[in-house]
Parts: structure tokens; sequence; C-alpha cells
């Protein structure tokens, strides 16, 4: 990658470096073109100047007038500085260099060799001015001069036209390297691409598939070997953290039937044990019962013990009931359809008619919505928590079932004016025969809300309690909503229904 990246970095440095160098080049042959031009220019300039030299002393000798010296007198001024700027203008180039000094040499000549003194004779002896100028030399100097100007144009043009192409080829040059530099990069880059697609992205790509199938429960996804870069690290890697997890799947696995086969023992026990159990319980009741008849007068103060004898027995068949009822509880299959609760509290009250016609109290179910979840169990929680709600009141006991939904969820609340408890006791209470009472105050087992917490635990909700002294409880427990009712409120006063 390191190589590939300082590759394609060297060619695009190269491909810039080479497309500066061209537009330099052609910047360069520009500025000589243009400098030549402007040596042509100045040459034109200084050509034109020493015919005006040449017109100015011929125009003085024909008419002896001194307005006809005004192009020599503006000629002797201005030609010096026009050969220093051609001097300049040609100062990169020796042939041309030379070519000036001559053309300088010939105006020296001329202005200083034939020019003035044929002025000085002007001045004096006109006439014979006039004969030298028409048979001298001067036409001749200015000739040459003429001759060595074209001379110099052409090789300056010649000069210029060189130059340029000279820049258009390097140009071209340059322009082509550049192009195959980029050529040469795309190549690159799309071997680089490829290369990436088939080291990195390929074997990155296997790796997220494998995780996606481990994820979904197959414990045999596994990347297949590849090399020793950082890519093979990542698949050794994930080989292992499968291994891993298939080991401790498998022994998580074995360990689940190891509990269920357990489960299966412990409720063939409890099955097992109780029917056991309550058959010679059923037995020592039934011997009581007849001792008691038959033998009622002549026990002598006996019938306490009998009377004992029945009590016990009931306690311990309730409490194996209570035991079988618990161990079942939150176990087994469960059903996952919708449940109308204020039926199933309806049912509930029904069972409870007479516990509730005892007391004298009051049940009050309000409008309660639809949930997921398993009907004979849920009753069994509204047994528990409005039978609870019966047993621990002082007074009349007036009860409220009501119910309000949070989003997806339903909160059940079972509301009475029992005795209340501390509020530090309203986790115990859920513990299997934790008791805040004496039996011989209020009577039962202590598994009632533990067999209530393990079933709204299956249904995926929770339970819990809040309550003071001599101020009631409310029972709250969660529930998964299927649906929803209108709210209304229907009152249980003494009888059955909802």
């Amino acid at each position: 990658m390191a190589l590939v990246g300082g590759l394609i970095a060297l060619l695009l440095g190269a491909a810039f470096v080479l497309l500066v160098f061209a537009v330099s080049k052609q910047r360069d042959a520009g500025k000589l073109a243009l400098r030549s031009q402007e040596a042509i220019t100045a040459g034109t300039d200084l050509e034109k100047t020493v015919i005006s030299l040449e017109n100015g002393l011929r125009g003085y000798v024909s008419s002896g007038r001194e307005r006809q010296l005004e192009p020599w007198n503006s000629g002797l001024k201005v030609y010096p500085a026009q050969v220093r700027k051609l001097e300049r203008l040609v100062s990169d180039v020796p042939s041309q260099q030379a070519q000036v000094r001559r053309i300088k040499s010939q105006i020296d000549d001329y202005v200083n060799l034939w020019a003035t003194p044929l002025l000085g004779l002007a001045r004096q002896r006109r006439q014979v001015a006039q004969s030298v100028i028409v048979t001298g030399t001067g036409r001749v100097r200015i000739d040459e001069l003429r001759a060595s100007f074209a001379r110099l144009f052409a090789q300056e043009q010649a000069l210029a036209v060189q130059r340029e192409h000279s820049a258009e080829k390097t140009s071209s040059r340059a322009i082509a390297a550049g192009w195959g530099g980029l050529v040469l990069l795309l190549l690159l880059a799309l071997a680089a691409w490829y290369y990436l697609r088939q080291s990195v992205v390929r074997p990155v790509l296997t790796v997220a598939e494998a995780s996606r199938r481990l994820a979904e429960g197959d414990m045999t996804a596994r990347v297949p070997p590849v090399g020793d870069d950082e890519i093979g690290d990542l698949a050794r890697a994930f080989n292992s953290m499968a291994d891993s997890l298939e080991a401790s799947s498998e022994a998580l696995a074995e360990r689940s039937r190891e509990l269920e086969r357990s489960n299966r023992e412990l409720e063939q026990f409890a099955s097992v044990t109780s029917h056991d159990l309550q058959a010679p319980l059923a037995t020592i009741s039934m011997y009581a019962q007849l001792l008691e008849q038959r033998h009622a007068r002549d026990l002598n103060g006996g019938q306490q013990l009998v009377e004992g004898i029945n009590a016990a027995t009931v306690k311990a068949r309730t409490l194996i009931r209570d035991l079988l009822e618990y161990s079942r509880a939150g176990r087994g299959e469960l059903l996952n359809e919708p449940v109308e609760m204020k039926d199933v509290a309806g049912e509930a009250l029904e069972m409870l008619a007479g516990n509730i016609e005892q007391s004298g109290g009051a049940v009050t179910v309000e409008e309660l919505p639809v949930i997921l979840g398993d009907a004979r169990k849920l009753r069994q929680v509204f047994l528990n928590l409005i039978s609870n709600a019966l047993k621990f009141a002082e007074d009349a006991p007036v009860v409220r079932v009501s119910a309000e939904v949070q989003g997806h969820t339903a909160i059940f609340a079972v509301t009475d004016n029992g005795i209340g408890m501390d509020p530090g006791q309203a986790e115990r209470i859920f513990q299997p025969f934790h008791r805040l009472h004496a039996e011989e105050d209020y009577p039962g087992t202590g598994i009632g809300l533990a067999v209530c917490e393990r079933i709204i635990e299956q249904h995926g909700g929770r339970i819990w309690a809040q309550s003071a002294p001599s101020q009631g409880s409310t029972f709250r427990f969660t529930l998964p909503v299927a649906g929803r009712r209108p709210s209304s409120v229907a009152p249980f006063d003494g009888g059955v229904g909802a």
C-alpha cells in the first residue's frame, strides 16, 4: 500500500512538473518572440532615423535652407540611444550582436566620414557640395546600411520562428509526457483498486459475512486462511473467537440440557411427592375423622388432639399444593395470544365470590386493555392479589383493579384499603415463605406473591408493591399491550362480576 501510494504520488508530481515546464517553455518562447519583434521594431526605427539623416542632408545641400536640417539634427540626437536599445534587445544572440555593431559602425562612418564633412562644404561652397552629393558615395553607404538592416531583420525573424518552433516542440513533448503520466497514473489507480478489492475488500466482506452467520447462530462460520498481514490477523482472531463461542455454545447447550433434565426430574419429583404425600395425609385425616366419630365420647378430652391432627393435615395439604403451584409457576409453554384482561379479572372474581361476600367488601374493576399473554396464568395473578387484598383488610375491604397504557406497555394496579406494610418490606414479600404476620392472625403459606412474580416475569413484565402502614397497598405489574379499550368503571359490590 505504501509502495503504491508512493508511486501514485511520484507520478502525480512528475506530471505536474512536466506541465509546469511546458507552460514555462511556452511563456519563455512568447517572451523571446516578443523580444525579437521589439528588436525588429527598434531596428526599423533606427533605419528610419538614418534615412531622415540622409534626407535632411540632401535637402539642405539642395536648397541651402536651414529648416531642411531639422531631420538631420533630430536624427543626430536620437540615433545613439536607438543603437543602444537595439544592442540590448539582441544581447542574447552573439551573431545578432555582431550585426548590430556592424550597423553602428556603418552609421558612424556615414555621419562622421561622409555627412558631416559634406555639410561643412555645403555651408561654404554649396554648388561644389551639390556636385559631390550627386557623384559621391553617400547613396552607396545608405544602401549598404539598408542591406545590413535587412539581414538583421531576416535573421531576427528566423530566430523568432526557430524559438517558437523549439518551444512548441518542447511543450508538445512535455504535454505528451504529462498525458502519458496521467494514463499511467490511471492504470496504477486501477491496479491499486483491483489489488485492494482482492486483498482487502474481499477478505473484509468475507469476515463480515462470517460475522453475520455467526450472529444468526451458525457456530460453524469460519474465515478461509489468508496472508500474514493485518487482514490475516483479523481473520485468525475471528476464527479464534468463533472457536471459543462454539465451545461456549456447546457447553451452554449441554448445561441447558442438564437444567431441562433437572427441571423435568424436579417437576416429576414434585408431582410424585405431592401425590405420595397427599395420599397418606388424606388417610390420616380420614382416620382422625373416624376416630372422632367412633370414639368421641371415649377420648376423655382427646377431642382437641383430633382437631389438631385435622388442622395440621389441612395445613400440610395446603402447603404441598402451594409448593406444587410455585414449582409450576413461570414454567412450561406460555400462550402468547390476545387476552381480554377485564374478562380474566371477572373470572377471578367469580371464583372469589364467596370470600368477597363473606368479607362484606367491594371490588371495582375498571376498563382494562387487551394484552398478549396466557389467560389461565394471569387469572392466577388476579386471584392471589385480590384474595390478599380481602384477607389483609381490617374492616370492609375496598379493592380497585385499574390499568394505564404507556406506549406498548400496560401497567395494572390492584389497590386496597388494608393494613398496609413498611415500605422496606415491599421487595421481600415476593420471596417464597416470607410472611409479615403470624399465621394465627393471617393464615397462608407466603407463596402467593412469589407465584405472581414468576408468572409476570415469564410474560416479560415486572411486579412491585407500594404501601405504608395503615394506608393500604397497591400492587402494580406490567404486561405487553395487544390493543386498547375506552376507559370506563364497572363496580363489583359483594357479588360476582366485573
